[in-house]
């Protein structure tokens, strides 16, 4: 009899060394997210100016929006049979992000919310296309979706600054 614990991850039949590359680089887009979103969180806190409502409102709708596409991630990761990760030191070190503080000007705050949402397009797309290689067509396809809204949400923000 086989004792052999079932797991999503081999009843995939994909390639388990091309899954554990995925898997790293999808923890590495993890790491961007979580420096990304604490960004936007305290661009929210602390944006001052003429607009102050208007951007404490749109920081407040894109920070909620990355902590669901965070969870929605982190699932995916467990769903393959992997662990996300779960510490800011990890975070930070892995992260293309980098920390932003003490910014609160209006026009510095959107910039660096198009910066941010460019480079989480960019890590998307190397991540997406890993998995379509693989055949990993879900997390291609989640991947995908979130890039739309990211785009959708770099072009309002670039609008905004015009």
């Amino acid at each position: 009899m086989n004792t052999e614990r079932a797991t999503l991850s081999n009843h995939l039949n994909l390639d388990e060394k091309q899954m554990r590359n995925l898997n790293d680089q999808m923890n590495d887009l993890l790491s961007d997210y979580h420096v990304f979103y604490q960004n936007v969180r305290g661009f929210h806190w602390n944006v001052k100016g003429a607009d102050f409502f208007i951007l404490h409102e749109k920081f407040e709708e894109l920070y909620t929006q990355l902590y669901q596409n965070i969870d929605d991630l982190a699932e995916r990761i467990i769903t393959i049979g992997y662990k996300p990760l779960h510490s800011y030191s990890k975070y930070l070190s892995q992260s293309i992000h980098k920390e932003v503080t003490d910014v609160s000007g209006e026009e510095e705050t959107v910039e660096q919310v198009i910066k941010g949402l460019g480079v989480l397009s960019t890590s998307h797309r190397k991540v997406a296309q890993l998995a379509g290689e693989i055949g990993d067509i879900v997390t291609e396809d989640m991947l995908t979706n979130f890039v739309a809204d990211l785009e959708k949400r770099m072009w309002m923000f670039t609008m905004y600054k015009k």
